[in-house]
């Protein structure tokens, strides 16, 4: 991942490059875990990643795919916060974090708890469990890594599984907001539900896209599986629905 070499008492590191966990798992975030570097060392960053230097609270300079040789020309927004001088090998401190730029389609969500909702067409309070998936990307590399700065220790990856428990009370939030006021506008029963799964998904993203992008991050997509209440609410429900198909109730 690194060289380093000694000069002048100055751990130097000379070549940065990540390659993702050695046991080819999905990443999202990786912070590089040497923070002394210097100038003319290469960069190195692969197809599909981004890499941006942050340094006091700040994201700096970002660097796409390719081999990029470290000088004040190529780091002018960090050059210009320690105002250091060009030398060969100047050396500087800051944090690297590397970010995956490739999409991820399959990552879940759903509500742990049940929440209540009224059956819009038969007045039966239910309670109500959704899950399904969604796909994500992140856009703004620097908004985002500010975001989760203060969370990712030197040398550590962050996966999408973090990102997902990290987006989860948003997802769950907005999710039962666009669920009960589809069901209320359009008179649907829960018993109905499952043929308007794709409108609700489509109600859904135009929900959440927002506050994801406020992250810097992209839904591609979003599909909202499964409504269901627990097997007991269903019954009870479509024993009041028969019922009153067959003008049985008092």
């Amino acid at each position: 991942m690194f060289r380093r070499e000694k000069k002048n008492n100055w751990a130097l590191i000379n070549r940065v490059k990540y390659d993702g966990p050695c046991d080819g798992s999905p990443w999202l975030i990786y912070k590089y875990p040497e923070e002394d570097f210097v100038y003319g060392s290469q960069l190195v960053v692969n197809q599909g990643q981004e890499a941006l230097f942050f340094k006091g609270g700040k994201a700096l300079d970002l660097f796409g795919p390719g081999t990029h040789t470290l000088n004040t020309g190529n780091l002018p927004l960090l050059n210009k916060l320690v105002n250091l001088p060009f030398g060969g090998d100047t050396p500087f401190t800051a944090e690297i974090y590397y970010v995956n730029k490739t999409s991820k389609l399959n990552m879940n969500w759903g509500t742990q708890n049940p929440f209540p909702v009224e059956d819009p067409k038969y007045g039966i309070l239910l309670s109500i469990r959704s899950h399904g998936t969604y796909g994500l990307r992140i856009d703004d590399t620097r908004r985002f890594v500010a975001e989760v700065v203060g969370v990712v220790p030197l040398g550590a990856t962050v996966t999408y599984e973090f990102v997902a428990a990290y987006f989860s009370g948003l997802l769950v939030s907005k999710i039962k907001n666009v669920i009960s006021a589809y069901m209320i506008r359009r008179k649907i029963s829960f018993l109905e539900v499952t043929g308007y799964l794709d409108e609700i998904s489509e109600d859904c993203k135009n929900a959440v896209k927002d506050e994801f992008e406020r992250f810097g991050a992209e839904v591609i997509n979003f599909y909202v599986e499964t409504i269901i209440p627990p097997k007991s609410d269903y019954e009870k429900l479509r024993e009041y629905k028969e019922k009153c198909l067959m003008g049985k109730l008092e």
